[in-house]
């Protein structure tokens, strides 16, 4: 998997949010980053959950498993988007800038 261009990989992402995210009342909107260490990727999902309706995930993007990479385009997320962020399977993954590790979540 070849390495993406974070801004190009941001605005991309923050499009397909975009085209997902309706404020509602009682909405919530959650993002979900998966480390897949057979591919290995980070999956990212918008999960959606609006009142009296059942949850979804929409699948955003696929990017390689590049933690500097990762960090950057989370980063860019982040400044548009202020959702709650879960990881999950990051097992002893640290953040390349801070050495923290990375948070796990348990079931939503």
């Amino acid at each position: 998997m070849n390495k993406p261009d974070v801004s190009t990989t941001v605005t991309t992402i923050n499009h397909r949010i975009s085209r997902q995210f309706h404020p509602q009342s009682g909405s919530r909107y959650t993002i979900l980053i998966v480390h897949d260490p057979y591919a290995p990727a980070f999956n990212w999902f918008l999960n959606i959950k609006h009142p009296h309706q059942n949850a979804r995930s929409q699948p955003l993007a696929v990017l390689p498993s590049d933690l500097q990479c990762l960090e950057a385009v989370l980063k860019g997320v982040s400044e548009q988007y202020h959702f709650t962020i879960n990881y999950r399977n990051c097992g002893n993954l640290r953040w390349p800038t801070t050495g923290r590790l990375i948070e796990q979540t348990g079931d939503l």
